[in-house]
C-alpha cells in the first residue's frame, strides 16, 4: 500500500506546481470594482443627471483636461499628508514611551493630552490660519497634531497591555530598564502601533483636505473647492476618487510594512 506524502513532500509538490496569478479573494475584489463601474455607467447614462453625478466617461475626460494642474495639486496634498502624518506619528510614539517611562512626565503631559484629544482638530483650522497663514506650516502642524493624539494614546495602551511575564523574564536574565524597553516592550507594541498608524493615515488625509478647503492656494481640497463654486461636479468627483485611491494605497503600504516588521508575530488568516 503506497504511503501518503508527508507535509514536507506536499509543500515541495505545491512549489513545483504553477502558481495562480490571482487568488480567489483578489478575483472577487476585481469583480466587485467592475460591477460598481458598470452600475455607475448604467445609472448615469439612463437615470441620473450628469450634473448631480458625472458618468465614468466625463470623469476620464476631465482628468485629461486638467492633467497639468492635477499633478501639481496631487503632489501638494501628498507632501502635506506624508510629512504631517510621519511627524505626528513619530512624536506620538516617542511621547507615549516617555510617559510610560517616567511618572512625572506622565503627570505633566496626561492632563494636556486628555484635554486636547476630544477637541476635533478641524475646529482649530481658523486659529491655524490666523497664526500661520494659508501656507504649508499650519497644515503640517494641524495634520501632525491629529496623528500625535492617535499615536500617543495607542502607544500608552499598548505598553500597558504588554505581558508582565516577558518583563519579569528579562529582569531575571539581568536586563536593565533600557534593555527591557528595547528588546521586549518596543517589539511587543509594534502590532498595535500598526493599527494606530492606519487610523492616522485616514485622519491625515481628512485633516489636509479640510484645511485646504478653508485656506490654500494648491492641493486637491483647493481644487474641489474651486470646482464647487462653478458646479464642475466632474472635477469634484475626480478629486474624491484620487483621494480615495491614494489613501487606500498608503494604507496598503502601511499594512505591508507592518506585516514585514511583525513577521515574527502569530496571526490568523
Amino acid at each position: 500500500m503506497a504511503e501518503l506524502p508527508g507535509k514536507e513532500e506536499q509543500v515541495q509538490q505545491q512549489k513545483r506546481l504553477p502558481g495562480k496569478i490571482l487568488s480567489p479573494e483578489a478575483i472577487a475584489s476585481i469583480l466587485t470594482v467592475l460591477m460598481v463601474l458598470v452600475i455607475w455607467y448604467y445609472l448615469t447614462d439612463s437615470f441620473i443627471d450628469k450634473l448631480f453625478f458625472p458618468s465614468p466617461m466625463d470623469t476620464v475626460l476631465v482628468v485629461g483636461r486638467m492633467e497639468g494642474v492635477l499633478v501639481g495639486y496631487f503632489l501638494a496634498t501628498m507632501y502635506r499628508v506624508v510629512v504631517g502624518m510621519l511627524a505626528g506619528a513619530l512624536l506620538g510614539v516617542l511621547c507615549g514611551v516617555a510617559m510610560s517611562w517616567n511618572k512625572w512626565i506622565n503627570s505633566i503631559l496626561d492632563p494636556l493630552i486628555e484635554a486636547l484629544r476630544p477637541i476635533p482638530a478641524v475646529a482649530l483650522i481658523p486659529f491655524f490660519i490666523l497664526w500661520f497663514g494659508i501656507g504649508d506650516m499650519g497644515k503640517l502642524i494641524l495634520t501632525a497634531l491629529g496623528g500625535f493624539t492617535v499615536m500617543v494614546v495607542t502607544t500608552l495602551e499598548a505598553i500597558k497591555h504588554v505581558s508582565p511575564i516577558y518583563i519579569m523574564a528579562a529582569r531575571t536574565l539581568g536586563a536593565n530598564r533600557l534593555t527591557i524597553y528595547r528588546t521586549v516592550i518596543l517589539p511587543a507594541i509594534t502590532p498595535p502601533l500598526i493599527g494606530g498608524m492606519r487610523v492616522t493615515v485616514a485622519l491625515s488625509f481628512a485633516l489636509v483636505i479640510a484645511s485646504e478647503f478653508m485656506g490654500a492656494q494648491s492641493g486637491l481640497g483647493y481644487m474641489i473647492m474651486l470646482a464647487r463654486r462653478t458646479l464642475q461636479t466632474d472635477a469634484i468627483l475626480v478629486g474624491v476618487i484620487i483621494i480615495g485611491i491614494t489613501s487606500w494605497i498608503v494604507d496598503r503600504m502601511v499594512r505591508i510594512i507592518g506585516n514585514y516588521l511583525t513577521r515574527w508575530a502569530p496571526r490568523s488568516d
